[in-house]
This record gives C-alpha cells, structure tokens and sequence, in this order.
C-alpha cells in the first residue's frame, strides 16, 4: 500500500531543490517571436520594429472581426425575434 505522507514528503523534496536551484527570472514571452520580455512589458511584444508592427496589425484585425460577429449575431437575432414582434401588431 502507498504511504501519503512520504509520498507528499519525497515530492516536497524534489519540488524544493528544483525551484531553488532556477537561475531564471519571472518573465513573460513574446507573442510573436517569444523571446523571453520583462514582465512588465505591456502590450506583450518585445522591441523588435517586426512584432510590434504583427502585433499592432492583429489587434486591428481582431476588432474587425469582433465588430463582424456582433453584426452578423444581430442579423441572425432580428431573423428569429423580428417576426414574432410584427406577428403581434
């Protein structure tokens, strides 16, 4: 039978020495090319003129398509729910 407590205890252990022995530092990757950025780098690019630019462009490109969606779901919307108001007039 499995002993919990030594389990817990062996994992503990192991756990310990090896986050302690990390020589690296809390950061955030890139989006585009995930080169390793300060976590305090906000958008989460790094400097590089290619990402900054990639990035910009998907944000554009992601806000098209989010006010899309939203038009074509109240295009969808009125279909089913523009009948049943006119039906009580």
């Amino acid at each position: 039978m499995v002993d919990a407590k030594k389990v817990k205890e062996k994992i503990s252990k192991v756990s310990d020495r090896v986050f302690s022995g990390s020589r690296n530092n809390p950061h955030k990757h890139c989006r585009i090319c995930h080169k390793p950025i300060p976590l305090s780098a906000e958008p989460r690019v790094c400097k590089d003129t290619e990402c900054i630019s990639k990035n910009e462009k998907d944000e554009r490109n992601q806000k098209q398509m989010r006010l899309w969606m939203f038009i074509f779901f109240g295009l969808f919307a009125f279909s089913f729910v523009g009948p049943l108001i006119l039906s009580q007039f």
